[in-house]
């Protein structure tokens, strides 16, 4: 079954949508995709899903350094970082904002591999 396409007004409407108390799940269903679908959706057009929008950001966190990262991993994030203009620390951590912030990822990561690592 192919899924459901949003429309332009549907985008528009899951603020309001929010503001009113619906969570994920209920406007997915009212607009008639999976949960996972509506949030990767929204995570292309640059909206959140999260009641009130945006968080006030956490304190600072810190990670292991240096990030234990494959040479091949290091090398594509590297390549692409240059090809979009950035450095591959920006790229590395605002992908990782995104994952976080719309909860992505069960999207990029296939559980199975979590358990296995």
């Amino acid at each position: 079954m192919a899924a459901k396409k949003l429309t332009d007004e549907m985008y528009a409407s899951i603020p309001a949508l929010l503001a009113e108390g619906k969570r994920k799940q209920e406007i997915a269903d009212q607009f008639g995709v999976k949960a996972g679908t509506l949030q990767v959706m929204c995570c292309r057009k640059g909206i959140s899903l999260r009641p009130g929008g945006k968080r006030k950001p956490l304190t600072a966190m810190s990670l292991p350094s240096p990030l234990p990262l494959s040479d091949k991993t290091l090398r594509a994030l590297r390549a692409t970082a240059l090809a979009m203009g950035t450095d591959e620390v920006s790229l590395a951590g605002r992908l990782l904002e995104i994952i976080a912030k719309d909860n992505l990822y069960n999207a990029v990561l296939d559980p199975e591999e979590l358990i296995a690592a």
